[in-house]
């Protein structure tokens, strides 16, 4: 009996975890077969939509590492482009130096990032005007670097590597291990658990929060970094002229973040937020396949926003829906 309530119990869990991108699989399939684009599902597909995946991760985890640990960073986007102009230029302008660009981008993403962390820290100014703060500075210094011509080395051979199948599963492993470590094996990341739970309870205890934060943006920079390694080298990127617009490039990968939360009761929150990036990249793919690019992005902005709503409905009244389900089917078996 044990045994059998284990393995219904494991079938739960894995229903839970694969169960939205499997039906957004399923729906996008049968979409693009009923309009002839049955190239939908095959190897090519995936080779090309790997990367998508891993700008998708990789982002989302950078984000998700501060907004489960109750920090919204509104940096990272910036953090990202200033470190990839920073990185793609040099590289290039040091014979296309692949290795020197792996390690700019990732010793850029860690120092900038530690810059927000120390000024959040030190200066106790709200996390949300600092990461803006920073947000606007980094975005101005990229007009400035190279002419502001941002970074293009997208049609660069040797360091676009990072953006083609299999070199990319490298840096997004990369990533997931590194995300893993602090969420489950780490000091740090079990200290900041507490703290975002009962934050004066934690500090009584002994924390210390400022070395805790310090250390986390530590651990967020290098999954910037890495995130950067691939999203520098798969489209070109111009300075940001206008403000903010890192910020809304960063955040659209944050639904994952929200999906890998909600089925995080399944599987955890990383391998939730690789579902997550899953999903709404088998969406995207599907959609702009099907329809042409301007309203397949639209249809896939309406289709996470209502999905962000739903989202929130359902962890807000998630128990009182279930209450309503509960009593509509027991006044049904009754008559």
């Amino acid at each position: 009996m044990k045994k059998q309530n284990q393995w219904l119990n494991i079938l739960k869990r894995i229903g839970g975890t694969v169960m939205l991108p499997l039906a957004v699989f399923i729906v996008m399939k049968l979409l693009c077969d009923a309009n002839g684009k049955t190239y939908y599902g095959t190897v090519k597909m995936w080779k090309t939509l790997i990367v998508d995946i891993a700008v998708s991760i990789s982002c989302a985890m950078g984000i998700g590492l501060q907004f489960k640990n109750g920090r919204f960073d509104f940096s990272g986007g910036a953090i990202m482009l200033l470190s990839g102009v920073i990185a793609g230029n040099v590289a290039v302008d040091a014979g296309d130096n692949l290795v020197l660009m792996c390690v700019l981008c990732i010793v850029c993403c860690v120092i900038f990032s530690l810059l927000v962390a120390v000024f959040y820290v030190y200066a106790r100014v709200p996390i949300i005007i600092t990461t803006i703060g920073f947000a606007l500075l980094y975005e101005s210094l990229t007009c400035l670097l190279w002419g502001g011509t941002g970074v293009k080395i997208n049609s660069n051979m040797t360091l676009r590597v990072f953006s083609t199948y299999p070199a990319v599963i490298w840096p997004l492993i990369a990533v997931i291990a590194i995300y893993a470590v602090y969420s489950y094996l780490s000091t740090t990341g079990r200290q900041a658990a507490l703290l975002s739970n009962n934050q004066q309870a934690a500090v009584n205890i002994g924390i210390n929060e400022k070395k805790n934060v310090l250390i986390s943006y530590v651990y967020s920079g290098l999954i910037f970094g890495l995130a950067t390694m691939i999203w520098i080298a798969k489209a070109q990127h111009s300075a940001a002229y206008t403000s903010m617009s890192t910020v809304g490039e960063l955040f659209s990968n944050i639904l994952p973040v929200f999906i890998g939360m909600m089925i995080a009761g399944f599987c955890g929150d990383t391998i939730g937020t690789i579902m997550g990036s899953l999903a709404i990249c088998l969406l995207n793919y599907g959609l702009n396949a099907v329809y042409s690019g301007t309203v397949g992005s639209a249809l896939s902005s309406i289709v996470m926003a209502v999905f962000i709503l739903l989202i929130n409905v359902v962890s807000a009244q998630g128990r009182n829906l279930l209450k309503l389900i509960g009593k509509t089917f027991r006044k049904g078996v009754t008559k």
